[in-house]
């Protein structure tokens, strides 16, 4: 697959439809999705389709071994020390907007669209006239929709994810600090092939289950509890997504009665995924259930987001959302359930929206007790 021609071709109707005679990429997350690497500086993309990647000099090596003549590539560079090498290709400039002024030729009243009107090349380009068209909402509407390539590295995430999870949950929860779990949680993503981790694993014992956004601490796991376990590893620069809440012994009374009412949420919202649903639909049909439990005023968050580059992409499964889900698109569905000073739970799966429906990418078992 050739990643940037391919991903590039989604966006030549903007030249047409935006008036635009160039289209120029500096986000970081844009960056990756449109040329596989994590080290871009600025893509050029002209009316021809030609394409342009400019990246740090001291990457220049690497990412020509991984583009391979896909992409014309510049090395950046503030100053030329020490004296570039035949075969580097090199622009030294004290800034990068300056490579579109001086190499490109960009004049007054040329066209640029660029997805960051706030960056210093924006900046710079605006203030020799250069009119400035914002297309980053048209690249986000973009990546919600998943190629087989990116499935593919989101399920292999999973499967990392997974893994890693099953074997620290045989080693046995009791007794271990909730930052020691974070921390085999780490080295068996990485040991299994993740690149990095997603997000910083949360591992949230206790009472810290009632915070979703819980930093784990030196607070040892105890029998008679839920822990709530968030995780997920990046692979080939695509994220996963999976939280599972399990108990240490039996675990009785509100919490036990919370942690029923959130697995059904889940199921019933995760069941409802298909092409056309309004995706605040699926936050109604998971609030409902934890209403008929009494548990909706506990619940604090949004039911799911979209993920791929970023762990949190668009679309946003929530109550204000309008957006319709669409075949491709890859999301999380996790409801949850927060009650300060007694705990918390939350299950969550990353979804695939299908043609007719869904499939969960995750698959790893929801074994609450």
């Amino acid at each position: 697959m050739n990643i940037i021609r391919d991903r590039t071709k989604k966006i030549s109707s903007l030249f047409d439809e935006l008036s635009l005679d160039l289209v120029v990429i500096v986000d970081e997350t844009n960056l990756e999705y449109f040329t596989g690497v994590d080290s871009g500086l600025m893509l050029i993309v002209n009316r021809s389709m030609d394409t342009t990647l400019i990246v740090p000099r001291l990457d220049f090596q690497r990412v020509q071994e991984i583009v391979n003549g896909d992409v014309r590539l510049i090395g950046y560079s503030t100053i030329e020390i020490p004296r570039r090498m035949p075969e580097e290709r090199l622009f030294v400039s004290k800034s990068l907007g300056d490579y579109l002024l001086r190499e490109v030729g960009l004049k007054p009243n040329n066209i640029v669209g660029i997805d960051n009107p706030d960056s210093p090349v924006a900046k710079e380009l605006n203030s020799v006239g250069v009119k400035i068209v914002n297309i980053n909402d048209s690249i986000l509407r973009l990546r919600e929709i998943k190629d087989e390539y990116e499935v593919s590295m989101i399920e292999e995430a999973t499967r990392i994810t997974e893994e890693s999870l099953d074997s620290v949950l045989k080693s046995g929860l009791e007794g271990r600090r909730e930052r020691d779990v974070a921390a085999m949680l780490y080295q068996g993503m990485i040991s299994r092939g993740a690149e990095d981790v997603a997000f910083k694993p949360i591992v949230a014992s206790g009472p810290n289950g009632a915070y979703p956004h819980h930093v784990f601490t030196d607070r040892a796991i105890r029998r008679g509890e839920l822990v709530t376990i968030d995780v997920g590893a990046r692979y080939h620069l695509y994220c996963t997504d999976m939280t599972r809440t399990v108990a240490v012994g039996s675990v009785n009374g509100k919490l036990r009665d919370a942690a029923l009412a959130v697995l059904e949420a889940f199921r019933k919202a995760s069941n409802s995924i298909k092409p056309g649903i309004k995706a605040k639909d699926v936050d109604s049909i998971a609030r409902s259930v934890l209403a008929e439990y009494g548990f909706d005023s506990y619940y604090i968050h949004s039911t799911g987001h979209g993920v791929g580059i970023e762990v949190h992409e668009r679309p946003s499964i929530g109550p204000s959302s309008d957006e319709e889900l669409r075949p491709n698109e890859v999301i999380t569905v996790e409801p949850g359930v927060y009650i300060k000073g007694v705990g918390g739970v939350r299950i969550e799966d990353t979804i695939l929206v299908t043609e007719t429906g869904s499939r969960a990418i995750s698959r790893y078992p929801v074994d609450l007790f």
